[in-house]
């Protein structure tokens, strides 16, 4: 096991939060300590987040952390030992420790992936939910809290980046690969009558008319899965 000397005594892994504050303290430019971004790509314990949220709480820096950890305990261990430091653990020895160091962070989790391709080739079938989401937040660099679970009728799915956004997909490839899976001009003219004076963008696996028809309407169609791509140039002003 390996064993290691920090301020004149050993210690054995796991590390002290400690030497991490000391690491922020004379590894980072003084200008840039206090407002530092850190990256913990194998976070284990929290150790870092407990070192960041103990110098900010010193010295009344802003600075963030990031953790990643692939590992089953991340919530259970890792994000835990963060909340229970920031609001305070009773039976703790330290005395800033039992009140909590304050702060706050957000827990994600990895979705299931998402991969188009395959799909369309026969492989895998993402459900509509995720897809709505993936297709949201690729288009617009935004997301939003609810998504439909199932299509709605005229397939609308969200409003995100000045847009509203329609998804017509099915977590099925027979469908997907027929006639009622494409974008036709009925249909583009009830999405165009709902949408008002808002700018509406469609995602289909194929369309019964030409952009130009679409563009008087109001539409852009992205063809699904090619055209799953970030709108570019500037976005309309959102209501």
């Amino acid at each position: 096991m390996l064993t290691l000397e920090f301020k004149g005594k050993p210690f054995v892994y796991p590390k002290p939060s400690s030497l991490i504050e000391l690491l922020l303290e004379t590894r980072v430019h003084p200008r840039e300590s206090k407002m530092a971004l850190v990256l913990d790509s194998f976070a284990g314990s929290g150790t870092t987040a407990h070192a960041v949220l103990s110098a900010n709480k010193k010295d009344g820096g802003s600075r963030k952390f990031i953790l990643v950890e692939t590992e089953a305990y991340a919530d259970t261990i890792t994000a835990e030992r963060v909340r229970r430091v920031i609001e305070g653990m009773p039976k703790a020895k330290d005395a800033v420790l039992k009140k909590g160091l304050g702060g706050s962070f957000s827990y994600c989790e990895l979705g299931d992936p998402i991969d188009l391709e395959k799909f369309f080739a026969g492989k895998g079938a993402p459900s509509y939910e995720q897809v709505a989401r993936y297709v949201i937040y690729t288009a617009t660099g935004a997301s939003v809290g609810k998504v439909p679970i199932e299509p709605k009728r005229d397939w609308f799915i969200g409003e995100a980046g000045g847009y509203r956004i329609h998804l017509i997909y099915k977590p099925d490839i027979a469908f997907m690969r027929s006639n009622d899976a494409a974008l036709t001009m009925i249909l583009a003219a009830q999405i165009s009558k709902s949408a008002g004076e808002k700018p509406v963008l469609v995602y289909a696996a194929q369309k019964f008319m030409g952009q130009a028809e679409l563009t008087k309407l109001g539409i852009t169609f992205c063809q699904l899965p090619y055209s799953v791509y970030r709108i570019l140039g500037d976005a309309p002003d959102a209501a």
